[in-house]
């Protein structure tokens, strides 16, 4: 393994060491005089400042003022709080030294201030290199957005935000000043990390709009104004071609939600949640956190245009809503099982009887290319299920699977298992990660 690493070169291992958190980066200096400077050139900088002290701070300093790469990609500063031994003054002056790199994407998580409120540098207002910017602020309050912002580069701009978090007038001021932001995501969690962890964040609907055509353009004027106030939809002088909002009370169930691109629900409320699946039926990409039960007469919704589908496992009976999710979308091209987005909650094991329908879903015999399973644990219900796709699925091109477990005979015997499945997708390749 020594051999084959040394034999990669320096713009592989960069790549790979992009991956990895900058505290684990720089240990890799301490291995031979090739690795001893490589660091510095690494093209993502990421911290994570869960335990931050006056240590924490000055090893953050060190790396970005040795760091010597010639453009810094990106650079993620995450799970902020502001306290004597974490200023604001130090968050901006990590900022500064970013941007003098010609930095293009940056996040910042800022969860908590002593003092109730923060400002970010002046010069992240005007980085002319800057194409990526999301900013989570929960707990204190951003105050000092200059009148003039310049983002002449940025096309990713998310907010995500605790009521009262950025004045509306701050956040109508930084997209004004984006001529070419594409993408614009607005989200309010309740809790969690950033509104990924549905059940800690309660009751979530997001979705994703294609506001390029006019009845998007229309929906994203009516969420602003109710937003932001009558005409707040005039400061957006940019091409935006999508729209995300999150976790709003605007969320009208009654409006139907044209040119929908993505769609991530998860609710205790089955009432709500069949309201909404049924206004959204040509989403191409939905996330669903939810159990059969929560969604009535689910046989009623046939998602014609879906074709990335996600499903969570977290819930009491997803294999159920799987089921008919695939009876009901005959043009699905990807289906990936996770629980990802909640973290800290287990998977539901499928009952070991589980066996799949009867009647083969149309999106399986004609157009179903990828299948990824996150968590996969090897047990009956699982297998049951992972054969019922692998051996149903005619143009099926690659099965991935994650395991938590790092026992390598055990995932060899999962995989032996699942390539013992006579499929009729020939060219289908199984991969454990």
């Amino acid at each position: 393994m020594e051999n084959i690493i040394s034999q990669c070169p320096d713009d592989l291992l960069l790549r790979i060491m992009s991956c990895i958190p900058t505290k684990d980066v720089i240990v890799t200096s301490l291995l031979s005089k090739r690795w001893r400077y490589l660091w510095r050139s690494v093209p993502k900088l990421e911290y994570d400042c869960r335990s931050q002290n006056k240590r924490f701070t000055q090893f953050v300093y060190r790396s970005l003022l040795k760091h010597n790469a010639p453009v810094l990609q990106r650079l993620d500063l995450k799970n902020l709080s502001l306290h004597p031994e974490c200023r604001a003054v130090d968050i901006g002056l990590w900022i500064d030294i970013a941007v003098s790199r010609q930095l293009r994407e940056l996040e910042i998580s800022i969860h908590y201030s002593e003092e109730g409120s923060f400002c970010l540098p002046s010069s992240l207002y005007t980085c002319e290199t800057l194409e990526s910017l999301s900013l989570t602020i929960k707990s204190c309050v951003l105050v000092d957005v200059p009148i003039a912002v310049c983002l002449p580069s940025l096309k990713k701009l998310y907010l995500i935000r605790s009521s009262g978090c950025i004045d509306n007038a701050h956040v109508l001021r930084i997209i004004s000043g984006c001529p070419k932001l594409e993408e614009l995501r607005l989200a309010r969690p309740d809790d969690g990390d950033g509104g990924n962890m549905i059940h800690m964040a309660g009751h979530t609907i997001e979705f994703t709009i294609d506001v390029s055509s006019s009845k998007g353009w229309s929906f994203l004027g009516y969420e602003f104004d109710q937003i932001f106030g009558k005409g707040s939809r005039n400061v957006i002088k940019a091409p935006l071609k999508y729209f995300s909002v999150c976790n709003s009370v605007l969320l009208d169930s009654r409006r139907r939600r044209p040119d929908l691109v993505m769609a991530r629900i998860g609710t205790a409320n089955g009432y709500i949640t069949h309201k909404y699946l049924a206004k959204i039926t040509k989403v191409r990409g939905l996330y669903l956190c939810l159990s059969l039960s929560e969604v009535m007469n689910p046989s009623e919704m046939i998602f014609c245009h879906l074709v990335d589908l996600k499903i969570c496992t977290c819930t009491q009976g997803w294999w159920d809503l799987l089921t008919h999710m695939l009876q009901d979308s005959p043009k699905l091209q990807f289906l990936t099982v996770t629980n990802e987005r909640c973290r800290g909650l287990a998977s539901i094991e499928i009952p070991y009887w589980w066996k799949g329908p009867s009647s083969i879903p149309a999106c399986l015999l004609s157009s179903l290319e990828g299948f990824r399973w996150s968590g996969y644990k090897g047990r009956q219900g699982e297998k049951e299920l992972a054969t019922y796709v692998l051996e149903n699925a005619t143009g099926l091109k690659k099965m991935i699977f994650s395991s938590e477990t790092i026992d390598f005979r055990e995932k060899y015997r999962m995989l032996k298992d699942l390539a013992s499945v006579p499929r009729p997708s020939p060219s289908c390749r199984i991969l454990f990660d």
